[in-house]
């Protein structure tokens, strides 16, 4: 029984650490939808191969119990494969450093790709002709967003006489539309009917033969628009800056945004969720003191509008801005207060947590 006992808290310790990764920062989290990707199908012997498209292998961590009956009887203890003290020392320290932060207002640098490119579309570089080149599809955005056009591009070391590309719908396979053309690159008019989960599938003729590459990309109709953003008003230790918003559809909404100085760098990522409802609707994002060095002329770029699923099941949906970028003025630093943050009860809670976990 003792070793049972061993086993269970051996367990429920790892399980508790995974948790306390998960549970401190649930704002740096990407979307599984972010991973995106063109991809080469399986090869088959000839120059047309049967293509099958990459998608994101999501690892979930578990974890396995010995049955006791095939347990040598003189087994008297399990050596765990990590010291969970010193992990949990390693995390409290990180998520301190994190708490000099508010959620709302983390700061950005040219490293951080996942919010300065949001919508990025990585493609792949894949073998083609029996192996012997590479070539990949790209797509300017993953996300797109009716009425805007979609355009595909075939990157590769050959070069390319034409290209014939389907859009298939990825859950029923119905066929969207067909668009052929000479060279590398071919554009579809969006139709508002199409559904959120698209692949292309391109038949790319090359000067010595041909071969088929794949993509997935994400469709859209805009659930809402930034229309406006106010000046700036100092309010202690922070910047607010108003966000007025045309919405269509009732629900909770994310609005995040990236601050960047006129010359543009990039400062940080702003972010503030609400429910709102269909009409024009203000968000206010928060730009704290700690994210601010200079007095300097500020503009709001690369927004990211999300209406968050409500239930299990429901879908994700996005919005998009009126324009890419938007110009704040001048905000002076000098008229917000010098006041630190204070992290939450919540946040203090886990911080409190991680301690104690650590000096155990």
């Amino acid at each position: 029984m003792k070793k049972k006992r061993i086993i269970v808290v051996g367990l429920s310790g790892t399980a508790v650490l995974m948790f306390a990764i998960y549970s401190i920062w649930p704002t740096q989290h990407t979307d599984t939808e972010s991973v995106q990707v063109a991809a080469r199908e399986t090869v088959s012997t000839s120059n047309k191969a049967a293509l099958v498209a990459t998608q994101p292998a999501i690892v979930t961590p578990h974890l396995s119990v010995s049955d006791d009956r095939k347990t040598a009887p003189e087994q008297k203890e399990i050596t765990l494969p990590v010291d969970m003290a010193d992990q949990f020392a390693v995390i409290s320290s990180v998520y301190a450093a994190e708490l000099a932060y508010p959620s709302y207002s983390r700061p950005l640098s040219v490293q951080d790709t996942q919010w300065l490119e949001p919508n990025r579309f990585v493609a792949v570089q894949a073998p083609v002709m029996d192996g012997n080149h590479t070539a990949s599809l790209f797509l300017d955005s993953f996300r797109h967003f009716y009425p805007d056009p979609v355009s595909l591009t075939v990157q590769s070391s050959l070069p390319v006489e034409s290209i014939s590309v389907e859009l298939i719908d990825v859950n029923t396979y119905q066929k969207l539309a067909a668009e052929q053309s000479l060279g590398n690159q071919v554009f579809f008019e969006s139709d508002e009917s199409w559904p959120s989960e698209i692949r292309a599938r391109a038949n790319i003729y090359f000067t010595t033969g041909s071969d088929i590459l794949t993509a997935d990309f994400r469709y859209y109709i805009p659930v809402a628009e930034v229309v406006a953003v106010a000046q700036p008003v100092s309010e202690r230790a922070d910047m607010s800056i108003p966000v007025t918003l045309s919405v269509k559809r009732d629900g909770i909404y994310r609005v995040r945004a990236n601050l960047y100085t006129q010359s543009g760098k990039p400062v940080a990522v702003l972010s503030a969720r609400q429910s709102l409802f269909a009409g024009e609707q203000t968000v206010t994002l928060k730009a704290h003191n700690s994210v601010l060095s200079d007095t300097d002329d500020y503009e709001l770029r690369t927004f990211q509008v999300e209406k968050m699923s409500g239930f299990p099941g429901e879908e994700t949906e996005y919005g998009i801005s009126q324009k890419p970028v938007w110009p704040l003025g001048t905000i002076d630093v000098s008229l917000l207060s010098d006041e630190p943050y204070t992290p939450t009860p919540e946040e203090q809670q886990r911080m409190q947590f991680l301690q104690s976990a650590a000096s155990d």
